[in-house]
């Protein structure tokens, strides 16, 4: 029994291709989709490119792109965008490197009337032989009117400053929905102690916040969050990098607000001021 499934196991990867493995994927561009919701037009693109496979002979691959799901806020409205009925279905084949690139459907919204906008993408990729799942990637479009995210690095007090605020938090429906009620933040650092070290990473697993707490709204519908102040303890480090994400939520746990900043606190590689 082991060597049928063994034998069956050759099989598949001869009619499908070869995954790309970590030390073919090193030199290789990485595999990316995109949702771009463009701000000034209202148009929705979304696509896909990188390494699929290792390098080898070109094969037929189904790009299937599927909404996910969304919201969008307007003065008097919110809704919530339900997923595409049938994912949006792209034929390519890959290069001889194992490469790929598919372009995937459009859309469109208002922007003069959206104070909010969010898109979900999922992209799946098949053999379009044998219907194999090669790989899935995720990408998110946010266009925020509401919501302003600052982080302030301070070299010479040794601190890191969040501020986050909001306005026109009335706006949504009647009933509450599209109106900030809640935020959470998540932070992302970045340490090299030396300049001959490697740089790390630092950041709670998605989709966990560090800190989430309720707002509490003015009349006018303006809104203050404290941020925080951060100061780090690492001693005469070659970088240090801070990174924060902000999600703000509705009464009823739907994203109605988004933002992100970034600031970099100490650079060796950047000579200092004379």
């Amino acid at each position: 029994m082991s060597r049928l499934r063994a034998l069956a196991g050759l099989v598949v990867l001869a009619l499908t291709g070869t995954l790309l493995t970590p030390s073919a994927a090193a030199a290789a561009a990485p595999l990316r989709v995109s949702i771009t919701c463009d701000p000034a037009t209202g148009v929705v693109t979304t696509a896909a490119t990188g390494n699929l496979l290792a390098p080898g002979t070109p094969t037929a691959v189904v790009v299937e792109f599927q909404r996910r799901g969304g919201t969008r806020v307007t003065a008097t409205t919110s809704t919530t965008l339900a997923p595409l009925p049938q994912p949006f279905t792209v034929k390519a084949t890959t290069t001889s490197s194992g490469d790929i690139t598919a372009t995937g459907y459009t859309g469109a919204f208002d922007p003069a009337a959206t104070l909010y906008y969010r898109e979900q993408l999922v992209v799946t990729f098949r053999n379009a032989t044998s219907g194999v799942t090669y790989a899935t990637r995720e990408a998110t479009c946010d266009q925020d009117r509401r919501t302003t995210v600052t982080l302030t690095c301070d070299p010479a007090a040794g601190t890191v400053t969040a501020a986050f605020s909001g306005v026109d938090g009335r706006a949504g429906s009647a009933n509450g929905a599209g109106r900030p009620a809640r935020l959470g933040y998540h932070t992302a650092r970045t340490v090299q102690q030396r300049k001959s070290d490697p740089s790390f990473r630092t950041e709670q697993f998605w989709p966990y916040w560090n800190v989430e707490r309720a707002l509490t709204q003015a009349a006018d519908g303006t809104w203050t969050d404290p941020g925080y102040v951060f100061t780090p303890s690492y001693t005469n480090p070659y970088l240090y990098a801070e990174e924060v994400t902000v999600g703000i939520y509705d009464a009823y746990g739907a994203v109605v607000g988004w933002g992100t900043a970034k600031c970099t606190l100490i650079d060796g590689s950047v000579p200092a001021a004379a």
